[in-house]
């Protein structure tokens, strides 16, 4: 299971492993909503070693792409987030605006989250994000919504408010509509805070908004996920 590389790009990276593979073993791309599951598939009579070819594949692909792989066996990032924060004793919260609460929804449909999932604010108006995350009102005049700065004032609000060891947050344009030159529909701040300090991270993606906002949930958890690493 990988994040953090489009289709394409991964496929750059891997070209030489491809060329390589053994002529009983075939990868695939399995892509979606950001995460690409690398697929190997062992073709032969001798299962003992076909396993144990595949594993040397496998092997090989962690040398490669170490910082892309999260997990095997089809973990999700939201699985794989929360056992991190359960085995650290660690909780999280949630500051979401254009994710509307879906990241919340991704962590709290682990059976157990309640052992690290604390809460989330739900700051989709301008309003909630300054009365309740206490986002200054200058920033969002000056910045826009949708800004670096007003996504980490998000983040620290929500760490504060709610008293955990993460917060994540996210201030986008999710689409169809509200989407300017400088910030195109697919446009999403993502921020995330700890004791050690808060990092922010731009991407921008399509103008289908369902998928947006799923993609945009899986980048903020694959940011909070390696920021859990990183401490």
């Amino acid at each position: 299971m990988t994040y953090g590389a489009p289709e394409a790009h991964l496929a750059a990276l891997l070209s030489n492993f491809e060329t390589e593979l053994p002529a009983e073993i075939s990868l695939a791309y399995l892509p979606s909503s950001g995460v690409i599951k690398l697929r190997l598939t062992a073709k032969g009579t001798d299962r003992d070693l076909l396993s144990g070819i595949t594993g040397e594949q496998v092997k090989k692909l962690y040398r490669i792409i170490p910082e892309l792989i999260y997990a095997e066996d089809e973990k999700s990032l939201e699985k794989v987030t929360g056992e991190l924060l359960k085995e650290r004793n660690q909780t999280v919260a949630t500051a979401e605006s254009c994710t509307g609460g879906k990241i919340a929804e991704m962590l709290t449909g682990i059976a157990g989250s309640s052992a690290y999932f604390r809460g989330s604010v739900i700051a989709y108006d301008n309003s909630v994000k300054k009365h309740l995350l206490g986002v200054p009102d200058d920033l969002i005049r000056k910045y826009g919504a949708v800004s670096r700065q007003v996504a980490e004032q998000m983040a620290l609000g929500a760490k504060k408010l709610i008293g955990t060891d993460f917060s994540v947050a996210t201030s986008g344009i999710a689409g169809p509509d509200g989407g300017t030159d400088s910030k195109p529909v697919g446009t999403v701040w993502i921020a995330v805070s700890s004791d050690k300090g808060i990092i922010a991270e731009k991407y921008i993606y399509g103008s289908e908004r369902i998928q947006n906002i799923l993609r945009f949930s899986n980048a903020a958890l694959n940011l909070l996920r390696l920021q859990i690493i990183r401490q």
